[in-house]
């Protein structure tokens, strides 16, 4: 959130929905968004499945004023889901550049 103009939440959560951690620039309903996240992420898997593209590794979504990315970090012992949400003025490419660094690291702890 320091790094990108236009970040508003960051929360990392698991598979099934449990927020883990949330920084918020607002009042973000972070449980919500853990929840949606979660099955965004399985209907993202399914997706990629179904297509015979292997897993998803994230779900964008763009709204009238932001965009929304989910991405999966899969540890081996857990599958963690980072979600970001950002204004219109976040540019989306580092968005998605910082997020996917979050996202190694989380594999990799």
């Amino acid at each position: 959130m320091r790094e990108i103009k236009g970040v508003k939440a960051v929360v990392i959560s698991t598979e099934d929905g449990l927020e883990l951690a949330a920084r918020v620039e607002n009042t973000a309903q972070v449980a919500r968004l853990s929840a949606i996240a979660s099955s965004l992420a399985a209907l993202g898997a399914v997706a990629g499945e179904e297509s015979q593209l292997g897993h998803c590794d994230n779900v964008a979504i763009e709204a009238t004023h932001g965009h929304i990315l989910m991405l999966q970090a899969r540890h081996p012992e857990m599958t963690l889901i980072v979600s970001v949400v950002t204004s219109r003025e976040a540019i989306i490419g580092q968005v998605l550049y910082f997020a996917k660094q979050a996202t190694q690291l989380l594999q990799h702890a």
